[in-house]
């Protein structure tokens, strides 16, 4: 069967984008960063082959903008903005490699575009959406592979692989879902040394972040064992999957159709793909959005299948629009601040972390200012935890150390300081401190029960000196 002029795939793809463009373009910077944005912005700060917590692709991304167009938060998220617009255009090419004709892939880009997984993609700048991206082009090529029959495609994958590992762990995943999948279903595409190129490639990509890992000792090893044990905590399976759908919306009707009908055509390789990936990050207690990018084989195959289905799609459309509604101010900042806190809005997802900032920079500012100016000469600020010390790193007028994550490697090599403001540590502080008392305590302007407000600043003498204690400050885990 001939594809669809590629040409007016590519328009079907801007169209639906426009829709994404539309709500998360006037509300990119209105509550402001994001604790992980901060975050991200000192690493860029701080360019390295690795992180703690996430890999370095990011952080050189930010580096990049920052260096064209400065600190601006609204250019930052605009990366990510990019990476769902790409991910849209991606699901409309794997329905024009299904077969799909100009109204299928009409289909799949506004359902894909409408999601509120997709219509928040310009709310955060985060490695998250270079992953979708990184996903979804595997999904894409994945796709030409096993309908075309394009093997020489398949040492592809391990470039996007392991641009994709350089982003985010989680695209191993993928890789090790797409062996599996075609090692039962189409062992064909496994045969030669095509395989094992791309095993190469990726493992090329990624190895200078390896090496970084391996000079300090495996860091990001020792956080993902904390950060599964919070992971599994907070997403139990009925979350999880009430948190699929409703990322996914109507949308959800298309997957499953889609998965049907791969099966039915044979492509069961492509079929398996979104099911082993969904139920194995339900098994492994991850989050409920690290397995969607995967959807979008499903979701292209479902807006193939269900083309003539006018009153099945307008029932998902509807469904769609409908958890719209309700989602969307989750992920995107469409409500003034005010009404996101009375209504609950800005805790029910990542938005409780991007209120507050200025305030607690304020509150340690005003701190500093009041110790006398013999004891700030040489004394610093030590916030408890990464988001505090890039907050405070971005907004006060105070030097900061930390010890959280990927900041204890950005300390000065001397650390005499015995004199401290503590940001953030609660309980007894005896261990580290000679003497101690509050001086102020931490609230935002909105009263938002964030994980900062009602922290303390503490003023304290040190047993010892900063760089002599400095290990019990330092660590990996959240």
């Amino acid at each position: 069967m001939p594809l669809e002029p590629l040409r007016g795939s590519l328009l079907r793809a801007a169209a639906a984008s426009v829709v994404t463009v539309s709500v998360a373009v006037p509300f990119m910077g209105r509550y402001g960063w994001d604790r992980d944005e901060l975050y991200f912005l000192s690493a860029s700060r701080h360019p390295a082959l690795g992180y703690v917590d996430f890999p370095p692709l990011i952080a050189w991304l930010i580096w990049v903008v920052r260096h064209l167009v400065g600190d601006s938060l609204v250019a930052l998220r605009l990366i990510s903005l990019a990476c769902g617009i790409g991910a849209t255009l991606l699901v409309v090419l794997i329905a024009r490699e299904l077969g799909g004709g100009a109204s299928s892939q009409l289909i799949a880009g506004f359902f894909w575009a409408t999601t509120p997984y997709i219509l928040g993609s310009g709310s955060l700048v985060h490695p998250t959406w270079l992953d979708v991206l990184a996903w979804t082009a595997a999904c894409y090529v994945t796709t030409r592979i096993a309908v075309r029959r394009e093997l020489r495609l398949i040492p592809l994958l391990g470039v996007i692989v392991g641009v994709g590992l350089e982003a985010k762990y989680t695209i191993a995943f993928l890789g090790a879902a797409l062996v599996v999948a075609f090692a039962v279903f189409d062992r064909e595409v496994l045969r030669g040394s095509r395989p094992w190129i791309a095993a190469g490639i990726a493992l090329l990509l990624i190895a200078p972040n390896l090496a970084w890992q391996a000079r300090h000792g495996w860091p990001s090893v020792h956080f993902a064992s904390s950060q599964n044990a919070k992971t599994a905590e907070d997403t139990p399976p009925p979350v999880y999957v009430a948190q699929q759908v409703l990322f996914l919306a109507g949308s959800i009707v298309l997957a499953v159709a889609g998965v049907a009908w791969l099966w039915r055509r044979r492509l069961r390789a492509l079929a398996a793909i979104p099911v082993l990936l969904t139920l194995v990050f339900l098994a492994e207690r991850g989050r409920a959005y690290y397995a969607l990018p995967a959807d979008s084989i499903a979701v292209a195959a479902g807006a193939v299948a269900l083309a003539g289905r006018r009153k099945l799609l307008i029932s998902a459309a509807v469904v769609q629009a409908a958890l719209c509604v309700v989602v969307v101010p989750v992920v995107v900042a469409v409500l003034p601040v005010q009404t996101a806190v009375s209504t609950g809005y800005a805790k029910a997802g990542f938005q409780k972390d991007e209120i507050g900032w200025p305030d607690l920079a304020r509150t340690v500012d005003t701190a500093w200012a009041a110790l006398p100016a013999s004891v700030r000469a040489h004394a610093i600020v030590v916030p408890g935890n990464y988001g505090e010390a890039s907050a405070l790193e971005r907004y006060a007028h105070v030097p900061v150390v930390s010890g959280h994550l990927s900041w204890q490697y950005w300390r000065p090599k001397r650390l005499p300081q015995r004199e401290v403001l503590l940001v953030g540590f609660d309980g007894p502080l005896g261990y580290i401190c000679a003497s101690s008392h509050v001086v102020a305590r931490i609230d935002n302007r909105w009263h938002l029960d964030n994980e900062e407000r009602g922290r303390t600043v503490t003023r304290c003498r040190l047993h010892s000196t900063l760089g002599a204690e400095w290990r019990r400050f330092a660590r990996d885990a959240l």
